[in-house]
């Protein structure tokens, strides 16, 4: 990622919610990046503070590369506090997504400021400085950055002074040096950068400060031209004091380079003194023992007082007094020597006085002392180093023998103790016991069921529809109504149409009544689920009677025969279907438990023309985390010969998908691991408690029927 900055401008509260996540409720999306997306947020607990949360792409939530260096950031942004690195607020896990939160800056990046023209020299000298001091911090706790560009460098402009600071992110693919518990992130020929800021050397897989020192350059000649240094030449005219830093700082062979970002930092700001006035460079941009004058003391990066030590080359290399030496490429003239020290007698080849004795011991390499005292010292070694007398021939036969007779003692003895430490070392075994996580996992699916479809198709999530059909008949016997108006037996009774209704209407319900229960025995014997209500009607048309309409009778027996039809659909391939598309919704390498796996009863939506069935079902269950093989070798590969505390920590924050928490190591003899990963035992253990199962409320709607 290349920060986080509103490169819009405008007043970010004045933005609508787009969701929430955790303690945060977010803006809006900033930006989308190799390994996360930044969104402009608000924590809520903090009284509604603007912050900047960098959350891991859903797509790599569980990729195992990209969660290390995920946490590599955090954890090496955790540690670091400096004005011109932005600081780290939290760093956590929500619902299988690491994130990390950080102010919010809006003042964009020196990438942005750079299209809108090359800086002045006094800007530049502002920025680089505080870079380089932001490099110099991270490098002395062990921290390579290699990522440095202007994309990762924030310009927050401070509104009461307006003054701009220099924030330097993204620490990704930061090396930690010296860690036994990080393994490297890239290897050798897939090194991960910037290809314009990336030095030669990390094509071979070497993390070094010089890497850093290569990038430095390349923003400090964009910084004054507006581009990177072509390969040949270059392409704008820049002070001569500042190209020969710049082309120091990107010399293709390492050892050519600037030894220290502090190194960097005194040759740019000596530069600096030279092609600016003095009042451009004040404190605030460069520390007061950064600007000597030019008869001053000599000082360090630290402000510690430095003294002059002769090289062969003619120059002065600094020194402290303590003898400890300051890192290579910073020299004086030898006309900065005080008059009459002991290292400008040496150089004068004059003799030693009393005072030469009082000085301060220095650890000089022979290389750099001049030619006249080299062959001095080798004359003095010559006639100090005479081989002495030989001792009698009868001597020297006993002193051999009982020399001969010590070898062998001592050879035996170690012997003795290799063969035993051997067999100790052998006895060594270790068990390492690690538990996958576990996670709840729910979705409602919208499926379709098609009258004439043969199988369950996942593609298009339909299954096969099934019509169930039955018919019933009953009879029933009653007497006709007198017609109204007649008098005693002057009027004839006949058979109506209210007469044969009011029989027909008591025949229904019990004649449905059995046609249900047909269908219910036909789904219980097919392995159907009905769908829907079972819907009715009279198969002749209209009920029969006898006698017929109109005849004279006082009695009637009415006929009924009724027809059910219902929509089913078989259990198995809804259930089927729905566990299917469940799986398909996991997250990589996770799987589900057979045993805790739920799907509730589908619910119907409509009813196309054409007899299809939309339906609405839910699927649920605990989806437990499959260990690859290869994760399993990673792990023992790497904590072989690690002590039992660090290789826990290792598991805990370095292999994803694993409950780090429930990881036990036990050991026989030692607190410390075998080197030989055939003596370490790795088990995988079950999840000791599994979480409930809960499914989505799917919505209680009338079925639509479509014409």
């Amino acid at each position: 990622m290349n920060g986080q900055w509103d490169p819009g401008g405008g007043d970010a509260g004045e933005n609508q919610l787009v969701g929430r996540f955790g303690n945060y409720d977010l803006i809006r999306r900033i930006e989308v990046g190799g390994m996360g997306e930044v969104y402009l947020a608000r924590q809520r607990t903090a009284f509604g503070r603007e912050v900047a949360v960098k959350i891991i792409r859903p797509d790599l939530a569980y990729d195992v590369t990209v969660r290390k260096r995920f946490l590599r950031e955090a954890e090496v942004s955790a540690h670091l506090k400096h004005d011109h690195i932005l600081q780290l607020i939290e760093f956590s896990e929500h619902e299988g997504r690491l994130f990390l939160v950080t102010p919010y800056i809006k003042g964009g990046t020196l990438a942005q400021r750079l299209r809108s023209g090359v800086l002045p020299p006094a800007e530049v000298a502002r920025l680089f400085s505080a870079l380089v001091r932001a490099v110099s911090y991270v490098h002395k706790r062990g921290v390579i950055h290699r990522d440095l560009k202007p994309g990762n460098i924030l310009l927050d402009r401070q509104e009461e002074s307006g003054e701009v600071y220099v924030r330097l992110i993204d620490f990704g693919i930061a090396s930690i040096a010296g860690s036994s518990a990080s393994p490297p992130l890239t290897t050798n020929g897939h090194e991960v950068g910037t290809a314009a800021y990336m030095a030669p050397e990390r094509l071979d897989g070497v993390v070094a400060p010089s890497n850093d020192i290569y990038s430095l350059g390349v923003i400090l000649y964009q910084m004054l031209t507006g581009a990177v240094p072509p390969s040949t030449g270059k392409a704008g005219a820049i002070p001569a004091a500042l190209e020969a830093i710049v082309d120091r700082c990107t010399c293709f062979d390492p050892a050519d380079r600037f030894a220290s970002a502090d190194d960097l930092l005194r040759a740019f700001e000596l530069a600096c003194r030279k092609l600016l006035p003095r009042e451009a460079l004040d404190a605030s941009f460069f520390p007061t023992h950064m600007l000597p004058d030019e008869h001053s003391v000599p000082t360090d990066v630290d402000g510690e007082p430095v003294a002059p030590l002769l090289t062969s080359s003619g120059q002065i290399a600094v020194v402290r007094p303590d003898g400890r030496p300051v890192n290579e490429g910073v020299f004086i003239h030898r006309a900065d020597i005080v008059s009459g020290s002991p290292q400008s007698r040496i150089a004068a080849n004059q003799t030693f006085q009393q005072d030469d004795y009082n000085a301060t011991t220095s650890h000089v390499r022979p290389d750099d002392l001049p030619p006249s005292v080299r062959r001095r010292l080798a004359s003095s070694g010559a006639a100090s180093t005479a081989p002495p007398a030989r001792p009698p021939v009868s001597r020297r036969r006993k002193g051999s023998l009982v020399a001969t007779i010590s070898i062998a003692m001592v050879i035996l003895l170690v012997s003795i103790t290799g063969i035993g430490y051997l067999i100790f070392v052998s006895s060594i075994s270790a068990t390492v016991t690690v538990t996958p996580q576990v996670q709840t996992v729910s979705r409602e699916f919208i499926i379709t069921a098609k009258i004439g479809q043969k199988t369950v198709d996942t593609r298009t999530s339909t299954i096969p529809a099934f019509t169930l059909t039955t018919k019933k008949t009953a009879s029933q016997s009653g007497e006709t109504t007198v017609p109204l108006g007649c008098i005693l037996f002057l009027c004839k009774r006949v058979v109506t149409f209210d007469d044969v209704n009011k029989l027909a209407d008591k025949i229904r319900p019990p004649l449905q009544a059995q046609i249900r229960q047909d269908l219910s025995r036909q789904e219980q014997t097919g392995g159907f689920m009905q769908v829907g209500n079972v819907v009715f009607s009279d198969t002749d048309g209209t009920p029969t009677s006898k006698p017929g309409l109109g005849e004279e009778s006082k009695t009637l027996t009415v006929t009924l025969t009724e027809q059910g039809t219902a929509l089913a659909i078989k259990s198995k391939d809804a259930r089927d279907l729905a566990v299917t598309l469940l799986r398909q919704a996991l997250p990589a390498n996770f799987a589900l438990i057979d045993q805790m796996t739920r799907v509730s009863q589908p619910v119907l939506l409509s009813i196309s023309g054409s007899g299809d069935l939309k339906l609405a079902i839910a699927a649920g269950g605990v989806a437990r985390y499959q260990v690859p093989k290869e994760q399993l070798n990673d792990i023992q590969n790497h904590v072989a010969g690690m002590k039992v505390s660090d290789a826990r920590k290792y598991i805990i924050e370095h292999q994803a998908g694993l409950n780090g928490e429930s990881t036990t190591i036990s050991v026989s003899f030692s607190d410390t691991l075998p080197s030989n990963v055939a003596q370490i035992k790795l088990i995988v253990a079950d999840p000791a408690k599994l979480p409930p199962v809960r499914l989505p409320t799917l919505p209680a709607v009338t079925p639509t029927i479509q014409a």
